[in-house]
């Protein structure tokens, strides 16, 4: 938690503002029981109008002094703390931005979410409750009791004899919520994943007649969440008529008490004084319960306060340093490269090797599974190989930061991602200090010209979040576009081709040829008609690299190659 709350450093000048503003408020609320007591002894007592009138006024203007206090120190207060939230769920993204694809899965998208909402709610509004509560408790029990003191130590003491009760009441409560909040949290995780997976995958769930199932899944994380929910609240909520409970119970001793005391004239009680002792009570017993529900609550907030400090205490990817500004020439070469995702029981790739030159345009070819997206994924540094080694230009990259990799690198993957904005804005995202000539540029080549010629907006056309008004094949060309402004010595196109038709695919792989001379071209792809005009083609199958060579040699002597080819074309052999 004092990790997090690093996050208030800019705003102490405010905090300290706060804090006084919250002083001179409960200052003034502490005076008002003394000059109420004034009233009822002085005043009342003689019948003085006059003297009533001006204790009256007086307290009157305290009052609006520490109304305005307040309202002004809640104001600023809130200012704070809504930066404070947005300094941790910036610091949040940022370094989620930072972490290996491993850890990210490790996480998950769901727990993610909720550490980037609800936990960053709860320990915004702790922070508030600090910011406020360090001030006015301290103050309101150490004053208060002051005071009530002064005015007859006997009454005062009564006061504190329920504190006892309700420590050990607080200690049961907080010693049974913290595992009701550790489930709780981790099935709201659960319930954002499965509602995630639900809304991503409806139509193969609907396909597949799986609705049933998926809203059982669901009902079942939601039934388990709420249950602990709903048992952590009620056991907090035992804490407030408790409270409440023990301070009727002290104020009724108060009252027999001090009635018995100011029969006794040696004691020099008054009504006035057993009124303003009520009225310190009160205000003690109220910074006591307000300390109650912060003690009650501090085993929610260090589940919370844990959770985010997992994702921003993870280990991020090496970041490159001035040593690693060189550009690639655009070799590559896979050694005896091996990987296994976490939990497969077989192997993703297995003993890969093979080498690519500077200029040359390979194709990666294979069924479903056959690893061709994985090399993407280790040519990325998305995650690290398991054995053997990948050199560019023949430096190892296990030597050299994720961020390099990725700057040398242009890729468009296989799953299409436009952001919310215009076609302008989701092309240029690669390289925003690039021309708009050359932005259109990269858009003619990808065949977008036409389609954005019919638009009203042209270039401005406003993009729906994830590009849900444009077509599978509207989307793939902008992203094309997008992969090539970058300036890459690697050019990587993970079946970035699937929406399109045959003819657009063709016009726009002939001037990708024009366009990226002397680049070297990564293309992975299940059509034979992307790879059938490459300089060399890998043919993958489970995980192995069966084969390598050109259209016709590959027909000949690879059976996989040939039987793709077969169910592709259905005709006989080219």
């Amino acid at each position: 938690m004092l990790k997090i709350l690093k996050f208030l450093s800019p705003d102490k000048k405010n905090i300290a503002i706060v804090a006084l503003l919250l002083l001179v408020s409960t200052l003034a609320n502490l005076a008002l029981p003394t000059l109420m007591s004034m009233i009822v002894d002085t005043g009342i007592n003689n019948m003085d109008i006059n003297f009533i009138w001006k204790v009256s006024l007086v307290m009157f203007t305290i009052a609006i002094v520490g109304l305005a206090t307040m309202i002004i120190s809640v104001k600023i207060s809130a200012g704070v703390t809504s930066r404070f939230s947005n300094s941790i769920r910036t610091a949040v993204f940022k370094k989620v931005n930072t972490l290996p694809f491993k850890k990210l899965n490790e996480l998950g998208t769901g727990a993610l979410i909720t550490r980037s909402t609800e936990d960053i709610w709860m320990i915004e509004e702790v922070a508030y409750f600090i910011m406020r509560g360090s001030v006015t408790i301290p103050v309101l029990v150490l004053g208060g009791t002051i005071l009530a003191v002064m005015k007859d130590a006997w009454l005062a003491l009564i006061m504190f004899s329920s504190t006892p009760i309700l420590l050990v009441a607080l200690y049961f409560i907080s010693k049974r919520i913290k595992p009701l909040w550790d489930i709780s949290d981790k099935y709201i995780d659960k319930q954002n994943s499965i509602i995630r997976e639900r809304l991503s995958g409806i139509r193969v769930i609907r396909a597949f007649n799986r609705e049933d199932k998926e809203r059982a899944k669901a009902n079942s994380a939601t039934k388990i969440m709420a249950t602990n929910i709903i048992k952590s609240n009620v056991q907090t909520g035992l804490i407030s008529p408790l409270s409440v409970f023990l301070l009727n119970i002290v104020i009724i001793l108060i009252v027999f008490v001090g009635a018995s005391r100011m029969e006794n004239p040696a004691n020099f009680l008054s009504a006035g004084d057993v009124i303003a002792i009520i009225q310190y009570v009160s205000l003690v017993m109220s910074g006591i319960i307000s300390m109650s529900f912060a003690v009650a609550f501090l085993p929610r907030v260090k589940v919370n306060s844990k959770r985010i400090n997992e994702v921003l205490q993870a280990e991020s990817l090496p970041e490159a340093n001035d040593l690693e500004k060189e550009s690639f020439c655009g070799n590559i070469r896979f050694d005896n490269v091996s990987f296994s995702y976490e939990g497969a029981a077989e192997p993703a790739l297995s003993e890969v090797s093979f080498n690519i030159k500077k200029g040359e345009r390979v194709a990666f070819i294979g069924g479903t599974g056959a690893g061709k997206s994985t090399i993407v994924q280790l040519l990325m540094g998305f995650y690290p190989k398991t054995t053997g080694e990948i050199f560019f230009d023949d430096m190892p990259m296990s030597e050299m930061s994720a961020q390099r990799v990725r700057q040398n690198i242009s890729c468009v993957l296989q799953k299409t991602t436009l952001f919310e904005g215009t076609i302008k804005s989701n092309i240029m995202m690669s390289n925003p200090s690039a021309t708009e000539q050359q932005m259109k540029e990269a858009a003619d080549v990808s065949e977008l010209k036409r389609f954005i010629g019919e638009l009203n907006n042209g270039f401005d056309y406003e993009i729906l979040p994830n590009g849900t008004n444009l077509s599978g094949g509207q989307k793939q060309r902008i992203s094309i576009a997008r992969g090539l402004l970058k300036e890459a010595a690697i050019y990587l196109f993970d079946d970035s081709f699937s929406a399109l038709d045959f003819l657009t695919e063709s016009k726009i792989r002939k001037r990708l040829s024009k366009t990226l001379v002397e680049k070297t071209q990564l293309i992975i792809t299940q059509r034979v008609t992307s790879a059938m005009s490459c300089d060399n083609i890998f043919v993958m199958d489970k995980g192995k690299l069966v084969a390598e060579g050109k259209h016709k040699q590959l027909l000949e002597n690879c059976a996989v190659y040939r039987e793709i080819y077969l169910s592709q074309t259905g005709g006989a052999l080219k």
